[in-house]
């Protein structure tokens, strides 16, 4: 069972709960600004910002049942999209996008098929490489510092109702070629794989924390966060090293269990110390949100249209505004990423058109330097 199936046992009883605690922040002018749109609605897209600031939109899904293969690019300097050609197949929720050493972007999961695609901007053209062991999608793909690519668990692409898995397999840019790598402890998709300062990868997903050392392919444990967590959280490194991990939705019951409402919690793992520690929880719950590090460290989360903001200094959730274009409150599935100049660059999400789920083409801008907290 996919997760769209799944949660529609609880969607309009938490976005009916949503809808009355944003009703209740009030109204007022949006704090972003408008930017042309991208040409073709979606969600649950990805976006890599590339090595001369631009960003690269790939896949994601217009509807249900619509995956997409194109891919568009935004041009901060010239505040204009074009188009970046289709990927060999079509990817829609569940697919991974890592920028590899090089520059090229490497595409891979959500098909039945192991295929992998790069994109070279240099030339604005895609290609295919050797495919994967395993059809995944949910996986993680981490850069490592040797250049190398970490794959980790996923959903099994082949079955019907996607087995969750606990292979590995780490892609070699210089040679197109997969190996396999270390199994995990455990099963895991959905997760956040964060590069750690000391070249180790720290993999968060459910109850089951692990990390991966590439010099002695092994896996260890990483110890147990405050909360369950399945799907839709975020994870952002922080400038001092720690990973803060926000929101979500946990299963009651097991893989196949029943889906929460969004969560509120937030906590924070030191892999100095090997610790989890529970934070502030935000001002609202949020699953399937984006967040985004920004240049003085603070940490912008961007959920159905409301923006909140969390200083690590203080402990403390600031809301931040709201945006010009509403997502989807119980699945918002956007992008926000981090330009340059500072700016936060905002794309796409899940709308309703008619009663269906539709993917907008809203494009926003926000700049938190010129945000203004109410008083």
């Amino acid at each position: 069972m996919g997760r769209l199936a799944m949660t529609r046992y609880f969607a309009l009883t938490a976005a009916a709960l949503m809808l009355a605690v944003f009703a209740g922040c009030g109204g007022g002018d949006p704090d972003t600004t408008e930017a042309p749109s991208i040409s073709q609605g979606r969600w649950a897209h990805t976006a890599t910002l590339l090595e001369d600031g631009r960003v690269l939109i790939v896949g994601g899904n217009m509807s249900a049942s619509g995956k997409l293969d194109s891919a568009e690019i935004y041009d901060p300097a010239s505040g204009t999209w074009s188009s970046a050609g289709s990927m060999s197949d079509k990817r829609g929720e569940g697919h991974t996008a890592t920028l590899l050493s090089d520059g090229r972007v490497l595409v891979f999961g959500e098909t039945d098929e192991p295929t992998a695609d790069i994109y070279d901007p240099a030339t604005n053209q895609w290609s295919t490489v050797a495919n994967l062991n395993f059809a995944r999608e949910a996986a993680s793909g981490t850069l490592l510092a040797d250049g190398r690519v970490l794959v980790a668990g996923g959903l099994d692409a082949t079955k019907a109702g996607r087995e969750q898995v606990d292979s590995a397999e780490i892609f070699d840019p210089a040679t197109g070629e997969w190996t396999l790598a270390a199994s995990m402890a455990n099963v895991n998709s959905n997760h956040k794989a964060i590069l750690l300062g000391d070249g180790r990868v720290l993999l968060a997903g459910g109850m089951k924390t692990e990390i991966y050392d590439p010099e002695t392919d092994s896996w260890s444990d990483a110890g147990t966060p405050d909360r369950e967590r399945s799907w839709g959280y975020t994870a952002d490194l922080l400038n001092d090293g720690r990973i803060l991990v926000t929101g979500g939705v946990f299963l009651r019951g097991g893989w196949q269990g029943i889906p929460s409402a969004p969560i509120r919690n937030a906590e924070i793992y030191d892999f100095d110390t090997g610790a989890w520690e529970r934070k502030a929880d935000m001002n609202e719950p949020r699953g399937d949100h984006a967040s985004a590090l920004l240049k003085d460290g603070k940490v912008l989360v961007i959920a159905g249209s409301e923006l909140e903001m969390y200083d690590p200094g203080s402990d403390t959730w600031t809301l931040a505004g709201k945006l010009m274009t509403e997502r989807d409150l119980d699945e918002p599935l956007l992008t926000a990423t981090v330009l340059s100049d500072g700016t936060v660059l905002i794309v796409g999400g899940k709308g309703e058109v008619d009663e269906r789920a539709r993917g907008l083409a809203a494009v926003e801008i926000y700049d938190p330097a010129t945000f203004e907290a109410a008083e």
